[in-house]
């Protein structure tokens, strides 16, 4: 059975298209029509047997497996390209669920703060004297959904360990873990908040306009306990970037 078929089914039989939002139906849509012939195209024929062969174009929706495999595997290759012989680590920053509301209203906004804090938190640990001292690298990958399918907003951050001093010498990492993920998770929620707020009081989160709940808002966050995972992968570098 092709994805699309599957697809279909799956919107058929378990799915109620009109229970998606306007988004979701878009990509389903173009997800349905690529390289058919709603999507055009044109018709190649041999000169030698008259053999006729349709081709249709490509959606280019940038969740399409069929068109944006290439690009995920030149993205990937460039990436191989730059790991320097270093260990390395994988960390993960999770956005709560309590902010699934929030991202779905403004998801630009929170995107965008979500890498800022990710970087500026990785960033402070690094220039401290007390741990690296210097500037460190980071190659992020954004996820929004999690392997069941629900909405789980993640930051993948594949960084090399250690960080280059003002002197221009490297300083290398030697734990498991890189920094301390709680202290990672108390700053990276900090930070985090803190630029909801700033974004909040600039009207960036327009939409979010009840009376109060702003403040209810980040008031539950500050009082959550956030995720961050953190885990060297000397081994298998190559393999996390895929």
């Amino acid at each position: 059975m092709t994805k699309a078929a599957t697809l279909q089914q799956a919107l058929t039989r378990f799915l109620d298209p009109t229970g998606l939002d306007r988004q979701r139906q878009r990509v389903c849509t173009h997800l349905l029509a690529c390289r058919t012939e709603a999507m055009g195209g044109m018709v190649l024929q041999c000169s030698d047997c008259a053999h006729v062969q349709p081709h249709y174009f490509g959606c280019r929706d940038r969740h399409c497996p069929q068109c944006q495999g290439r690009a995920i595997e030149q993205w990937a290759e460039r990436q191989q390209a730059n790991i320097l012989p270093v260990r390395y680590y994988h960390v993960v920053f999770t956005l709560p669920h309590s902010l699934n509301g929030w991202v779905q209203l403004h998801p630009e906004v929170i995107h965008r703060l979500l890498f800022q804090s990710a970087w500026q938190t990785l960033r402070t640990f690094g220039r401290d004297p007390k741990r690296l001292g210097g500037e460190m690298g980071m190659i992020a990958v954004l996820h929004t959904w999690g392997q069941n399918l629900s909405q789980h907003v993640h930051l993948h951050c594949l960084i090399p360990g250690g960080a280059l001093g003002d002197d221009g010498r490297w300083r290398g990492a030697h734990s498991n873990y890189l920094f301390p993920v709680r202290a990672l998770s108390c700053h990276f929620r900090g930070h985090m908040v803190s630029a909801l707020r700033k974004a909040a009081n600039a009207g960036d989160l327009h939409r979010v306009n009840r009376p109060g709940d702003v403040d209810a808002q980040l008031n539950t966050l500050m009082a959550t306990d956030w995720v961050v995972y953190s885990k060297d992968c000397l081994e298998h570098t190559h393999t996390v970037v895929r």
